[in-house]
């Protein structure tokens, strides 16, 4: 099996690191001959294996300046104050802590129960098969009371409104799953139609459900982040930049699951009704032209 996962995580390096070669380029790391002659290329890769098996150490010049924190920015926050993880500071992607609780984790399960299916062999023996629409299903607020505290709860955890949210979409996840590089904001011309009424995809809000022994974890390449799944954990990052253009440095994959099962839980807040709340930064304003 773990030859198998190894096979797995090789297309995901493939796949998610298809600009290593010109970053290894401007690194220096491919030297080509000249001439005709056969040329032969060294590529060093950004570290997706490192990040994908939790080993990576970042220098210190990237967590010199990362830091823990409860933030108690309301009322609300005072009594029960957020615990708080910046796992990077521009562009902001945060861990917080103890954001779902087990009863409502088991509720959220429970709610989907009946829509997964398990995952069989295929025609290649290793390869699992994955029936997507039983993977993964959505919850609005008004399906039950523990989706609407949730949705609550992050709003006043970010200070975002949610009211043009997509609903929370559920995800259960088998040994073997993955998925390539992504960015949440929108890109396609079908998904500007479709939530032409809320904006883009401001922000992520990422729930772990489960613990994960191996595997899993959930990367950002560029900026040299891992976050490894912890039941009752949230990811929050912005797919924006301050101009509102989609920041690829936000593309994000997820390592194959060598272990175990993995829930997860996703909410994408949009930029409508949040114009006034996330303002752009003086350095971010258009320079005029002279």
């Amino acid at each position: 099996m773990n030859q198998r996962i190894q096979c797995l995580l090789v297309i995901v390096v493939a796949v998610a690191g298809i600009g290593a070669k010109d970053s290894a380029t401007r690194n220096g790391a491919a030297n080509e001959t000249n001439g005709g002659e056969e040329r032969v290329v060294t590529i060093q890769m950004d570290p997706y294996m490192d990040l994908c098996r939790g080993v990576y150490v970042p220098p210190p010049s990237l967590t010199s300046s990362l830091y823990c924190w409860y933030d108690v920015r309301n009322a609300h926050s005072v009594i029960s104050p957020s615990k708080v993880e910046a796992l990077s500071n521009d562009p902001f992607v945060a861990l917080f802590h103890e954001f779902v609780h087990d009863g409502e984790i088991a509720q959220l399960q429970a709610l989907g129960s009946m829509h997964i299916m398990q995952s069989g062999p295929s025609n290649d023996s290793w390869l699992p098969v994955f029936y997507e629409n039983h993977q993964t299903y959505t919850l609005h607020d008004r399906d039950h009371p523990v989706v609407e505290r949730l949705t609550k709860r992050i709003e006043r955890r970010t200070g975002l409104s949610c009211d043009t949210a997509e609903d929370l979409k559920v995800i259960y996840n088998e040994v073997g799953a993955f998925k390539t590089a992504a960015l949440d904001a929108i890109h396609t011309k079908e998904d500007a139609q479709r939530f032409a009424y809320a904006g883009d995809r401001l922000a992520t809000m990422l729930f772990f459900l489960s613990d994960v022994t191996n595997g899993g974890y959930t990367i950002f390449p560029k900026l040299r982040v891992a976050i490894r799944p912890q039941k009752g954990t949230a990811a929050f990052w912005y797919n924006l930049k301050d101009t509102g253009e989609g920041n690829v440095q936000m593309k994000y994959s997820i390592c194959p699951l060598q272990d175990d099962q993995k829930w997860t839980a996703k909410k994408l807040i949009h930029t409508r009704g949040n114009e006034l709340r996330q303002l752009c930064r003086p350095e971010s304003a258009p320079k005029s032209e002279k």
